[in-house]
């Protein structure tokens, strides 16, 4: 009876550890993944869901030369022991044209997790090789600017005046540190194409931009400027005469159709004769005052007064 609570005993106690073991166990980081653009090669992954809020991550590397002749050992990669950011910088790491397996873990507290690999090995010869040109122009000279920025890329810039495919002039930037440059005393009035190519080293891979063309404006001549002034100011003078003649216009249109003016009747119109008024004397036999009458003939005025 005791053998048997004793063996159910060391059972509780195995399971119980386990229990703490598993429960203090640091998760893994997950979503392993290697971006590499113009040789630049960033290994990028997501923190593990844990419960260590100040979690510090460790990455390895192991290519043909570990593999081979160190009996398969990995090496640390310098610049990312216990970093805190989800992220590391390989370029320096990742000299060679061979096949890198890569691995990633997290440490917190003196714990570690699982090793998390990439998911298949890594070559720097697949690096993505990315550029972008960027043409201005300023007076008589062309500016060119380039990007993304990478010191491991050469560049090299071909211009040509359009219609003389045959003349052209080449500049070669090396490393790319202040991503412009400048071609001075162009022909003024002419139109010029640019085409960038670029290499990154160690890749033996290459590609181009496309084909941008300019035009270098002409200088402008000393009578040029009055002419422009005096030429403005016509046309203005001209704009305001015939919009104030279309605004009379318009104001007489609208007068005669809203406000339409009806002729006076005859009647109103003919002419009658005017009539004066005139004093009379009393008659002598009668008193009273003087009378107005109308206007009348000599001869009707001879009677009355007799």
């Amino acid at each position: 009876m005791l053998q048997g609570n004793n063996v159910i005993s060391k059972v509780l106690l195995l399971v119980l550890h386990i229990t703490i073991n598993s429960a203090s166990r640091l998760s893994a980081p997950w979503n392993v993944t290697m971006e590499s653009v113009n040789m630049r090669h960033l290994l990028r992954w997501s923190a593990p869901g844990t419960f260590c809020a100040d979690a510090h991550y460790s990455v390895q590397f192991q290519g043909e030369w570990e593999l081979l002749f160190k009996n398969g050992t990995w090496e640390e990669a310098m610049e990312c022991q216990s970093t805190l950011r989800p992220e590391c910088d390989l370029t320096a790491d990742l000299a060679s044209d061979s096949d890198y397996s890569i691995r990633v873990r997290a440490e917190c507290d003196g714990h570690h997790s699982e090793w998390t690999a990439l998911n298949a090995t890594f070559n720097r010869r697949n690096t993505i090789i990315a550029i972008i040109m960027d043409v201005k122009v300023t007076g008589d000279a062309v500016h060119v600017y380039i990007g993304p920025r990478s010191l491991t890329m050469t560049v090299t810039l071909t211009m040509w005046e359009q219609g003389e495919d045959y003349n052209t002039t080449k500049e070669e930037v090396v490393g790319v540190q202040h991503l412009s440059h400048t071609f001075p005393g162009l022909r003024q009035g002419a139109i010029y194409c640019l085409q960038a190519q670029a290499e990154v080293e160690g890749s033996h891979r290459s590609t181009s931009t496309g084909i941008q063309c300019v035009s270098v404006p002409s200088p402008q001549r000393p009578w040029q400027i009055p002419v422009a002034v005096t030429s403005v100011l016509a046309i203005t003078i001209a704009l305001a005469c015939l919009l104030g003649w279309a605004s009379k216009y318009r104001r007489l249109v609208v007068q005669n159709t809203c406000f339409h003016k009806e002729p006076l009747p005859s009647v109103l119109v003919d002419d009658w004769p005017v009539t004066t008024p005139m004093l009379l004397e009393p008659h002598k036999s009668l008193g009273g005052p003087l009378l107005s009458l109308p206007s009348l003939p000599k001869s009707d005025q001879e009677q009355l007064r007799s």
